[in-house]
């Protein structure tokens, strides 16, 4: 039986109803993916990152600093309304022993002072500096720094005082002194206060120096930055350039372009004053006993950090681990836990990126966080309040420097919530911005969500190499509880990594020669030229550097700011008694002594040079008495 022809409705009936099963099944099928997406991605665990209170409690100085032994610096507060914050970074970075007092007399007890804020007429009377003339005479050493015109000048060595905010440049007259013997480099020869395209900067004082005044540093203009006068068996030092200005400026990132190259570069612009300070202290104090800035004895660690912060870049996560654990090379992990789709792209927390995580962790690897959607604009973000978490926080990027939904808050706690969640063992207390891009109110959302630890400026930026306590607010007045490792060596500037190796290693060698680390960055996006070049490196490392798990050093550092130690005559000739304690568990923490040491007791080791003594491991607020024999 034949069947009969269909009309043309007929016809279009029936495509009409396949179409529609077509795209029933079409429909069905998108839903199911776009379910298994939402499932997947809300199968994500989060772990519980409390925010607690900002605890602002004000810091008297005297009281954290007090004096406890002969060998301490004093630092004299001269002005009581700012903070001595600068000078107690740069002394504490350095190992230098200090106190803090407002009490000249207190202050005279001691060979070493240091006169900080500034001077002026007002700040001593004229048997004051009759005083501290009679104490320099004696053969003890004043350092101060933003001395104005008035009587204190002819103790200073100075005949006039112009005070400019037209100063860019320093240089410093290389060996003049045995102050500026760590000053041995261009870059730290020539250093830069802020850009020549901003024409008002801070405020500096270039001087006139009077006869018998030694010059070792001078401003462009001609004026004198740095002035030595002899006195008697004592010498005075002079600089035109506060410690705000030429330290804290910079570990704050509130200078004015003060960097010659952002990144991949010697740049101790804000180093020089330090180390200037630590030669002093070095060369002054014939008994000076310093805490070291590196580890077990070592002159500089390399810091190996990577930045996963593309989809494809997790896979070679594993081929880094396996490499550097054959050389025996631990680097730390900074993940950006993306859960989202944006304009930037889509998230990248599937089954198979977080199983590698997980690998990576097994085989002893840190992770810090590096936000959730690692935007440009973070620098702009608004603080937050401290409620954002995954169920409720939906950032979006909205362009290569836009976003909306997004606050300083979400990206570092959910960062922390879900890589804490979804590694198990896994605990974040460091963090790097996406891009480097840092808000002011970064320190006070990290400190509160639990962070102990940051990476987000580059060495050059901040004007200086070695970690620092990071303050609230990016300000001058308070410290966070936070530290600061900024970058030093990245890897996506032309040319490629594997063809800068050489330039590299150069400023590792600049940085071991002041003692102090370099962090580097490399994006594991491939495992073939980026980790040649990290293999390079590891092999040409410099004497006594060693690449060291950043996370280590890090809680090392934070051990080491925060030790309690003095170093004392002991009771039996040629004996000195070194006493510490500290805070946390810490090993590998090292001494240096002016004086020759012929032994030391069970508790510590003695290295070749006899200067050098490494500390057995500490336990927490256990107190430890090490005996030195002193030649």
């Amino acid at each position: 039986m034949h069947r009969a022809a269909m009309s043309v409705p007929e016809r279009a009936a029936g495509f009409n109803a396949r179409a529609a099963v077509v795209l029933l099944l079409v429909a069905a099928l998108f839903g199911f993916f776009a379910w298994r997406n939402y499932s997947q991605a809300h199968r994500l665990l989060a772990a519980e990152v409390p925010v607690r209170a900002l605890a602002l409690a004000r810091v008297i100085y005297e009281d954290a600093y007090p004096e406890r032994f002969p060998l301490q610096v004093a630092l004299l507060r001269t002005t009581v309304n700012e903070p001595p914050l600068a000078a107690v970074h740069a002394l504490r970075e350095m190992g230098i022993p200090f106190f803090v007092t407002q009490n000249l007399s207190e202050a005279l007890r001691h060979r070493l002072v240091i006169l900080y804020a500034s001077v002026d007429a007002r700040t001593f009377t004229p048997a004051d500096l009759e005083e501290i003339r009679r104490h320099v005479e004696a053969g003890a050493s004043i350092f101060a720094f933003s001395a104005t015109a008035g009587p204190q000048g002819a103790l200073f060595g100075f005949r006039e005082a112009a005070a400019s905010k037209h100063r860019h440049l320093v240089r410093f007259e290389r060996g003049a002194d045995a102050a500026l013997r760590y000053l041995d480099r261009p870059e730290a020869l020539e250093i830069r206060l802020g850009s020549d395209s901003i024409p008002e900067i801070f405020w500096t004082l270039g001087y006139t120096p009077e006869p018998g005044a030694a010059v070792f540093a001078r401003f462009e203009d001609g004026t004198a930055a740095l002035v030595r006068k002899r006195i008697g068996a004592g010498v005075v030092y002079l600089s035109g350039v506060s410690l705000l200005d030429g330290l804290l400026r910079g570990q704050t990132n509130r200078h004015f372009e003060a960097f010659r190259q952002y990144v991949n570069a010697f740049e101790p612009a804000g180093d020089v004053w330090m180390l200037i300070l630590r030669a002093w202290y070095e060369t002054l104090e014939p008994g000076a006993v310093r805490l070291a800035t590196m580890p077990d004895g070592l002159r500089s660690v390399v810091l190996f950090t990577h930045d996963v912060d593309w989809e494809d870049s997790f896979p070679p996560m594993l081929d880094y681990a396996r490499a550097e654990t054959e050389r025996g090379a631990h680097s730390l992990f900074f993940i950006q836990m993306k859960y989202v789709n944006d304009a930037n792209g889509h998230g990248y927390l599937t089954p198979a990126n977080l199983d590698v995580l997980r690998r990576v962790y097994s085989l002893g690897f840190p992770m810090g966080t590096h936000s959730i959607i690692h935007s440009r604009a973070f620098n702009h973000f608004e603080l937050g309040t401290g409620r954002e978490s995954y169920v409720n926080y939906t950032p979006r990027g909205t362009g290569a420097n836009t976003a909306t939904g997004a606050t300083v808050f979400g990206e570092v706690r959910v960062s922390r919530e879900l890589l804490d969640g979804n590694v198990p063992g896994q605990r974040s207390i460091f963090f790097r911005a996406g891009h480097l891009r840092v808000p002011k109110s970064l320190p006070e959302a990290l400190v509160r969500c639990g962070y102990e630890f940051d990476s987000s400026f580059t060495a050059p930026d901040v004007l200086t190499n070695f970690p620092y306590a990071l303050t609230l607010g990016l300000e001058f007045d308070e410290d966070s509880g936070l530290y600061e490792f900024p970058v030093t060596i990245e890897d996506e500037e032309e040319p490629p990594l594997d063809a800068r190796v050489d330039a590299a290693m150069e400023v590792f060698r600049a940085n071991a020669a002041n003692g102090a680390p370099s962090v580097v960055l490399i994006h594991p996006t491939d495992a073939k030229q980026k980790l040649r070049a990290e293999e390079a490196m590891l092999a040409g490392l410099p004497a006594r550097t060693r690449a060291m798990d950043p996370l280590e050093f890090a809680q090392f550092w934070r051990a080491r700011d925060r030790l309690e130690w003095s170093a004392a005559e002991g009771a039996k000739p040629r004996t000195v008694e070194l006493r510490v304690v500290s805070r946390e568990a810490v090993r590998g923490l090292t001494f240096e002594f002016a004086r020759q040491v012929a032994g030391v007791s069970a508790g510590a080791k003695l290295l070749p040079d006899r200067h050098t003594v490494v500390l057995n491991p500490l336990e927490p607020g256990k107190p430890a008495k090490i005996a030195l024999l002193m030649r």
